[in-house]
């Protein structure tokens, strides 16, 4: 059953995620700073997170800000996901509780060509904690990971307002 799973159920799984479009990019830039994973409410509040700092979809492209809304968390599919990986400089996994996709992610893209600089989630670079693995997300807390993650959106006068707002209240 073992030998089954492995090599008739997952790629099976993972052929029907890619032929019906499970997955996909939400959000696209010409130059990806910073591509964004997530799946489920953590989409909707990464979306937020956006809106909060002032940034449409034209906007956040123009920053280098691409999202991929995953729809079958496990497995994931490797080819959806290595498309839009592939040339990012970094990559931040937005997911509720524990890390399901991340370390999916790292392991689909670890060595692959035109890698990522990081795949960050859960910890940063540094093994500190990024997004919180307890509670609720929050659009406040994304928003402020995302611009971190983007040094701080240097430049963005409106967005940088907006963000010592989120910072002020909470």
């Amino acid at each position: 059953q073992e030998a089954r799973l492995l090599q008739f159920k997952l790629p099976a799984a993972q052929a029907f995620a890619r032929a019906n479009g499970i997955d996909r990019v939400a959000l696209q830039a010409q130059r990806l700073r910073l591509g964004i994973v997530t799946a489920g409410k953590a989409y909707l509040d990464v979306r937020q997170a956006l809106e909060e700092l002032g940034l449409d979809d034209a906007a956040a492209a123009r920053l280098g800000i691409g999202i991929y809304k995953v729809g079958m968390s496990w497995p994931l599919e490797p080819q959806g996901i290595g498309a839009f990986g592939r040339g990012a400089e970094q990559v931040l996994v937005v997911e509720e509780k524990r890390s399901l996709i991340e370390a999916q992610i790292k392991e689909l893209l670890f060595n692959a060509a035109d890698a990522p600089r990081c795949v960050v989630g859960k910890r940063d670079e540094q093994g500190m904690p990024l997004v919180p693995e307890h509670g609720e997300l929050s659009a406040a807390l994304i928003a402020q990971i995302i611009a971190a993650r983007l040094g701080g959106l240097a430049g963005e006068a409106t967005v940088q307002a907006r963000l010592d707002r989120l910072q002020r209240i909470g």
